[in-house]
Protein backbone atom coordinates (compact mmCIF):
# COMPACT_ATOMS: atom_id res chain seq x y z
CA UNK A 1 0.00 0.00 0.00
CA UNK A 2 2.00 3.50 -1.09
CA UNK A 3 1.23 6.68 0.83
CA UNK A 4 -1.89 8.33 -1.08
CA UNK A 5 -3.92 4.56 -0.52
CA UNK A 6 -3.48 4.90 3.38
CA UNK A 7 -5.98 6.28 6.22
CA UNK A 8 -5.45 9.74 6.70
CA UNK A 9 -3.96 10.51 10.42
CA UNK A 10 -5.07 12.85 12.74
CA UNK A 11 -2.83 15.19 13.79
CA UNK A 12 -1.82 16.45 17.30
CA UNK A 13 -2.76 19.92 17.09
CA UNK A 14 -4.56 21.51 13.97
CA UNK A 15 -3.67 25.41 13.87
CA UNK A 16 -5.16 28.22 12.01
CA UNK A 17 -2.50 31.15 10.86
CA UNK A 18 -4.91 32.82 9.17
CA UNK A 19 -8.91 33.34 8.57
CA UNK A 20 -9.12 31.07 5.41
CA UNK A 21 -10.13 27.56 5.57
CA UNK A 22 -6.94 26.76 3.92
CA UNK A 23 -5.02 28.94 6.32
CA UNK A 24 -3.97 26.31 8.46
CA UNK A 25 -1.14 24.14 9.84
CA UNK A 26 -0.89 20.63 11.35
CA UNK A 27 1.95 20.15 14.37
CA UNK A 28 2.99 17.19 15.17
CA UNK A 29 4.95 17.44 18.49
CA UNK A 30 7.24 15.10 19.89
CA UNK A 31 7.24 14.83 24.01
CA UNK A 32 11.22 15.65 23.56
CA UNK A 33 11.82 19.06 25.28
CA UNK A 34 12.90 21.99 22.91
CA UNK A 35 12.55 19.55 19.70
CA UNK A 36 13.89 20.74 16.42
CA UNK A 37 11.44 21.48 13.82
CA UNK A 38 10.74 21.14 10.10
CA UNK A 39 8.00 23.10 8.38
CA UNK A 40 6.69 20.99 5.55
CA UNK A 41 4.72 21.54 2.42
CA UNK A 42 3.11 18.80 0.62
CA UNK A 43 2.74 18.44 -2.99
CA UNK A 44 0.16 18.54 -5.92
CA UNK A 45 0.99 20.93 -8.51
CA UNK A 46 -0.47 23.67 -6.21
CA UNK A 47 -4.05 22.52 -7.31
CA UNK A 48 -6.99 22.35 -4.99
CA UNK A 49 -7.87 18.86 -5.82
CA UNK A 50 -4.57 17.61 -3.27
CA UNK A 51 -4.20 18.72 0.38
CA UNK A 52 -1.70 17.71 3.10
CA UNK A 53 -3.68 14.49 4.31
CA UNK A 54 -0.82 12.64 2.73
CA UNK A 55 1.74 13.76 4.64
CA UNK A 56 0.76 12.76 7.78
CA UNK A 57 2.45 9.86 7.71
CA UNK A 58 6.20 11.64 7.32
CA UNK A 59 5.05 14.21 10.07
CA UNK A 60 4.37 11.13 12.40
CA UNK A 61 7.72 9.66 11.41
CA UNK A 62 9.51 12.70 11.88
CA UNK A 63 8.15 12.83 15.51
CA UNK A 64 8.57 9.72 16.13
CA UNK A 65 12.25 10.47 15.82
CA UNK A 66 12.65 13.40 17.95
CA UNK A 67 11.63 15.64 15.27
CA UNK A 68 8.36 18.02 15.30
CA UNK A 69 6.72 18.96 12.06
CA UNK A 70 4.42 21.79 11.06
CA UNK A 71 2.69 21.21 7.99
CA UNK A 72 1.76 23.99 6.55
CA UNK A 73 -1.99 24.19 4.06
CA UNK A 74 -2.37 26.53 1.79
CA UNK A 75 -4.67 28.04 -0.67
CA UNK A 76 -4.10 26.34 -3.59
CA UNK A 77 -5.05 27.08 -7.70
CA UNK A 78 -8.76 26.27 -7.77
CA UNK A 79 -9.16 27.86 -3.99
CA UNK A 80 -10.54 31.39 -3.74
CA UNK A 81 -7.32 33.29 -3.66
CA UNK A 82 -4.99 30.95 -4.42
CA UNK A 83 -2.57 30.68 -7.37
CA UNK A 84 -0.42 33.97 -7.49
CA UNK A 85 -0.02 35.69 -5.07
CA UNK A 86 -1.74 34.10 -2.62
CA UNK A 87 -0.39 30.82 -2.45
CA UNK A 88 3.25 32.27 -1.66
CA UNK A 89 1.57 34.74 0.98
CA UNK A 90 0.36 31.33 2.49
CA UNK A 91 3.55 29.63 2.48
CA UNK A 92 5.50 32.97 4.21
CA UNK A 93 2.67 33.23 6.50
CA UNK A 94 2.77 29.79 7.41
CA UNK A 95 6.86 29.85 8.49
CA UNK A 96 6.37 33.12 10.23
CA UNK A 97 3.62 31.38 12.47
CA UNK A 98 6.16 29.59 13.92
CA UNK A 99 7.53 32.03 15.98
CA UNK A 100 3.96 32.06 17.44
CA UNK A 101 3.93 28.40 17.95
CA UNK A 102 6.95 28.72 20.02
CA UNK A 103 4.92 30.97 22.51
CA UNK A 104 2.91 27.72 23.27
CA UNK A 105 5.00 24.87 22.18
CA UNK A 106 8.26 23.82 23.10
CA UNK A 107 9.85 24.24 19.65
CA UNK A 108 14.07 25.08 19.28
CA UNK A 109 14.11 28.09 16.83
CA UNK A 110 17.80 27.72 16.40
CA UNK A 111 17.02 24.47 14.88
CA UNK A 112 14.20 24.93 11.64
CA UNK A 113 14.10 23.83 8.21
CA UNK A 114 11.78 23.95 5.33
CA UNK A 115 11.17 20.82 3.92
CA UNK A 116 8.78 19.96 0.93
CA UNK A 117 7.56 17.31 -1.43
CA UNK A 118 7.16 18.13 -5.23
CA UNK A 119 5.39 21.34 -5.72
CA UNK A 120 5.79 21.93 -2.31
CA UNK A 121 9.68 21.72 -2.92
CA UNK A 122 9.36 24.89 -4.63
CA UNK A 123 7.85 26.31 -1.98
CA UNK A 124 9.93 25.19 0.70
CA UNK A 125 13.23 26.65 -1.76
CA UNK A 126 11.59 29.83 -2.14
CA UNK A 127 11.01 30.46 1.51
CA UNK A 128 14.70 29.96 1.60
CA UNK A 129 15.34 32.99 -0.99
CA UNK A 130 12.54 35.28 0.53
CA UNK A 131 15.27 37.30 2.14
CA UNK A 132 16.55 38.19 -1.11
CA UNK A 133 13.00 40.39 -2.10
CA UNK A 134 12.96 43.93 -1.63
CA UNK A 135 11.35 45.30 1.29
CA UNK A 136 8.53 46.60 -0.85
CA UNK A 137 7.35 43.28 -2.21
CA UNK A 138 4.21 42.28 -1.07
CA UNK A 139 5.44 39.40 0.74
CA UNK A 140 7.94 41.29 2.97
CA UNK A 141 5.14 41.89 5.63
CA UNK A 142 5.16 37.71 6.04
CA UNK A 143 9.16 37.85 5.82
CA UNK A 144 10.11 34.85 8.31
CA UNK A 145 11.90 36.10 11.67
CA UNK A 146 12.72 32.38 12.29
CA UNK A 147 16.87 30.80 10.87
CA UNK A 148 16.88 28.77 8.88
CA UNK A 149 19.39 25.56 9.08
CA UNK A 150 18.75 24.85 5.42
CA UNK A 151 15.83 23.65 3.08
CA UNK A 152 15.07 19.99 1.69
CA UNK A 153 13.01 19.33 -1.64
CA UNK A 154 11.79 15.55 -2.11
CA UNK A 155 11.04 15.03 -5.58
CA UNK A 156 10.85 18.74 -5.57
CA UNK A 157 9.74 20.82 -8.93
CA UNK A 158 11.88 23.26 -6.81
CA UNK A 159 12.34 25.88 -9.77
CA UNK A 160 9.69 27.17 -11.79
CA UNK A 161 11.34 27.89 -15.38
CA UNK A 162 13.15 24.71 -15.67
CA UNK A 163 9.80 22.97 -14.75
CA UNK A 164 8.66 24.45 -17.84
CA UNK A 165 11.66 23.89 -20.14
CA UNK A 166 11.66 20.51 -18.70
CA UNK A 167 7.95 20.15 -19.90
CA UNK A 168 7.20 16.90 -21.89
CA UNK A 169 10.19 15.12 -20.37
CA UNK A 170 7.69 12.37 -19.42
CA UNK A 171 4.82 11.63 -21.42
CA UNK A 172 2.91 11.69 -18.68
CA UNK A 173 4.26 14.03 -16.71
CA UNK A 174 2.97 17.05 -15.68
CA UNK A 175 3.32 19.69 -17.86
CA UNK A 176 4.36 24.27 -17.56
CA UNK A 177 0.70 24.95 -17.92
CA UNK A 178 0.33 23.98 -14.14
CA UNK A 179 3.01 26.72 -13.62
CA UNK A 180 1.06 29.05 -15.72
CA UNK A 181 -2.06 28.37 -13.86
CA UNK A 182 -0.07 28.83 -10.48
CA UNK A 183 1.76 32.06 -11.58
CA UNK A 184 -1.02 33.60 -13.78
CA UNK A 185 0.66 33.24 -17.38
CA UNK A 186 3.79 33.01 -18.89
CA UNK A 187 7.55 34.47 -17.51
CA UNK A 188 6.95 36.77 -20.64
CA UNK A 189 3.26 37.77 -19.06
CA UNK A 190 4.41 38.28 -15.99
CA UNK A 191 8.78 38.91 -15.27
CA UNK A 192 8.24 40.28 -11.88
CA UNK A 193 5.87 37.70 -10.46
CA UNK A 194 8.29 35.37 -12.01
CA UNK A 195 11.51 36.93 -11.06
CA UNK A 196 9.93 37.04 -6.70
CA UNK A 197 8.14 33.58 -7.17
CA UNK A 198 11.05 31.68 -8.63
CA UNK A 199 13.40 30.32 -6.21
CA UNK A 200 16.36 30.66 -8.78
CA UNK A 201 15.84 34.01 -8.70
CA UNK A 202 17.03 34.13 -5.16
CA UNK A 203 19.71 32.55 -5.04
CA UNK A 204 22.15 32.53 -3.05
CA UNK A 205 19.96 31.05 -0.26
CA UNK A 206 23.50 30.98 1.80
CA UNK A 207 22.11 27.85 3.59
CA UNK A 208 22.41 24.02 2.67
CA UNK A 209 20.47 22.90 0.32
CA UNK A 210 19.37 18.68 -0.38
CA UNK A 211 17.80 17.53 -3.02
CA UNK A 212 16.90 13.98 -3.08
CA UNK A 213 14.68 12.12 -5.72
CA UNK A 214 14.31 8.68 -6.90
CA UNK A 215 15.19 7.38 -10.60
CA UNK A 216 11.94 6.12 -11.43
CA UNK A 217 10.03 9.33 -10.68
CA UNK A 218 7.80 9.87 -13.36
CA UNK A 219 6.66 13.55 -12.27
CA UNK A 220 10.00 14.91 -12.11
CA UNK A 221 12.51 14.42 -14.65
CA UNK A 222 15.82 13.66 -13.42
CA UNK A 223 17.90 16.21 -15.34
CA UNK A 224 15.83 18.99 -13.28
CA UNK A 225 18.10 18.15 -9.98
CA UNK A 226 21.09 17.75 -11.74
CA UNK A 227 20.03 21.71 -13.78
CA UNK A 228 19.19 23.09 -9.88
CA UNK A 229 22.52 21.97 -8.80
CA UNK A 230 24.56 23.55 -11.31
CA UNK A 231 22.44 27.22 -11.28
CA UNK A 232 22.91 27.03 -8.09
CA UNK A 233 26.80 26.66 -7.48
CA UNK A 234 27.54 29.25 -10.31
CA UNK A 235 25.95 31.64 -8.01
CA UNK A 236 27.59 30.67 -4.56
CA UNK A 237 25.98 27.89 -3.07
CA UNK A 238 27.01 24.21 -2.31
CA UNK A 239 23.72 21.85 -2.81
CA UNK A 240 23.63 18.37 -2.36
CA UNK A 241 21.83 16.07 -4.90
CA UNK A 242 20.82 12.51 -4.01
CA UNK A 243 18.91 9.92 -6.85
CA UNK A 244 17.77 7.14 -5.32
CA UNK A 245 17.89 3.82 -7.12
CA UNK A 246 14.80 2.36 -7.77
CA UNK A 247 12.63 4.70 -5.63
CA UNK A 248 9.58 6.61 -7.14
CA UNK A 249 7.76 10.30 -6.92
CA UNK A 250 6.59 9.16 -3.36
CA UNK A 251 8.65 6.51 -1.87
CA UNK A 252 10.57 9.68 -0.48
CA UNK A 253 7.19 10.61 1.76
CA UNK A 254 6.41 7.40 2.59
CA UNK A 255 8.37 5.81 6.03
CA UNK A 256 7.73 2.20 4.37
CA UNK A 257 9.95 3.07 1.92
CA UNK A 258 12.91 1.70 1.18
CA UNK A 259 13.95 5.14 0.46
CA UNK A 260 12.92 6.57 3.78
CA UNK A 261 15.71 5.59 6.28
CA UNK A 262 17.80 8.33 3.64
CA UNK A 263 15.73 11.27 3.89
CA UNK A 264 15.07 10.86 7.39
CA UNK A 265 19.41 10.70 7.45
CA UNK A 266 19.47 13.65 5.74
CA UNK A 267 16.69 15.74 7.95
CA UNK A 268 18.97 14.71 11.16
CA UNK A 269 22.08 15.79 9.09
CA UNK A 270 20.22 19.52 8.91
CA UNK A 271 19.00 19.40 12.23
CA UNK A 272 21.68 17.64 14.76
CA UNK A 273 20.78 17.24 18.53
CA UNK A 274 21.54 20.86 20.34
CA UNK A 275 24.27 21.83 22.52
CA UNK A 276 23.70 21.52 25.97
CA UNK A 277 24.44 25.27 26.13
CA UNK A 278 22.18 26.03 23.33
CA UNK A 279 19.17 28.38 24.40
CA UNK A 280 16.27 29.82 22.02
Amino acid sequence: MDVLSKPILRTDHRIPYAAGSQQFGDLWLPTAANPPLVVFFHGGWWKSEYDLGYSGYLCRALKQQGIACWSVEYRRVGDPGGGWPGTFQDAAAGLAHVSTLAKTYPLDLTRVITMGHSAGGHLAFWLAGLHHLPAASEFAPHAPAVPLRGCIALAGAVDLRLTIDLSGYFAFAHDKQEVYDLMGGTPRDHPDRYKQGNPGDLLPFNIPQLLIQGDQDGQIPPTLPARWAHLSRSLGDAPIVTIIPGADHFDVVDPDSKAWPLVLASVKKLLPPASPHATQ
